[in-house]
């Protein structure tokens, strides 16, 4: 059994967790044996047989090309890209059943070719809402989107055009050896930002210079974080609590190797969700069910868990969601 350490990650930055968990899925994917994830103290690390910095190097680079082509389809005389979840308004039904007969063409190929991952993914990062109004009949388009989603819409951007495509088309030039030293902490490639205030990691940290080959991984991570869609109100984001100007994301901290079918089963329980609102008012979580989920996630092997504040920036038109540092909840 080899190990890869993400030795440059810090616990208190979601961007890391998020990168943790989409790496581990990519390798899994990839059909190398025995993928588990630890933390060795502050440290992740992924297990598998036959584990070494070229083999991740190569599988990374590989999953992000083969993204390519849902990635880069769009649709519409604006080009928009056809798998993101928030999108500008349409105009049109029309407009609305174009998009939709692209988006399910993507699916059916992902199924035919059994894409479990892509598909996945694609499911927890959300699709615009067709079925939800206000009371004046207004479509709340975004209300089926992850929350984890956080690209910023002014002009007209979105995720998968101006986030995930991009990084496509960069990540991938790398010469040998730089897509694993993003990852392990080694070395920092920003190609999207570049600048002391880039806000390449979208959200998952506040703005600075950030690995994109990490940030790949981190987007990627999405696809752990259920999402469950719902006709009476906005989607539920698994790893996120409350609303508005009032929002965490939460992840566990555990003490023994798990593989990643056991991280999205904790990731989407009702337990972890129990446990992260310790302390937030108004969330209905009584001492009782409180213990019965502590010990739920101790016998799992759950430590603790980290919440997330997030906080806006910029105008209210276009705001920027970013996860703030940690705040440790021991268990």
């Amino acid at each position: 059994m080899n190990t890869f350490v993400m030795a440059g990650a810090d616990q208190n930055v979601l961007l890391h967790h998020m990168a943790f968990y989409g790496l581990a899925d990519i390798l899994d994917t990839a059909g190398i044996t025995g993928i588990t994830l630890a933390w060795d103290g502050a440290r992740p690390v992924i297990s598998a047989d036959h584990l070494d910095p070229e083999t991740v190097e190569e599988t990374v680079r590989a999953h992000i090309e083969r993204r390519r082509p849902w990635v880069t389809s769009t649709t519409g005389p604006d080009r928009r890209a056809v798998m993101s979840p928030r999108l500008t308004v349409f105009k049109s039904d029309e407009a609305w059943k174009q998009h939709q007969i692209a988006r399910e063409q993507i699916l059916d190929e992902l199924t035919t070719s059994q894409g479990w991952s892509d598909l996945r993914y694609l499911a927890a990062l959300g699709e615009p809402c067709y079925w939800r109004f206000t009371p004046r009949q207004e479509r709340l388009q975004d209300d089926a989107a992850s929350r984890l989603e956080m690209q910023p819409r002014n002009r007209g951007s979105e995720f998968v055009g101006n986030r995930l495509r991009p990084l496509t088309e960069k990540v991938p030039r790398r010469r040998p050896g730089q897509i694993a030293a993003g990852l392990d902490g080694s070395n920092v490639i920003d190609e999207l930002g570049g600048k002391p205030d880039s806000v390449s990691a979208t959200g998952l940290t506040t703005p600075g210079p950030v690995d994109n080959a990490l940030v790949w991984c981190a987007l990627w991570g999405i696809g752990q974080m259920p999402l469950a869609l719902r006709t009476d109100r906005a989607a539920l984001t698994s790893g996120h609590l409350g609303r508005s100007r009032r929002e965490w994301f939460y992840v566990p901290v555990w003490n023994r190797p798990w593989r990643p079918a056991r991280l999205r089963s904790i990731l989407a329980s009702e337990q972890l969700r129990q446990a992260a609102a310790t302390g937030i008012e108004h969330t209905a979580i009584d001492e009782l069910a409180g213990r019965a989920a502590t010990s739920w996630l101790r016998t799992r092997g759950v430590v603790g868990v980290l919440r997330f504040p997030i906080r806006r920036f910029g105008s209210d038109n276009a705001p920027e969601r970013r996860a703030l540092r940690g705040e440790a909840i021991p268990l």
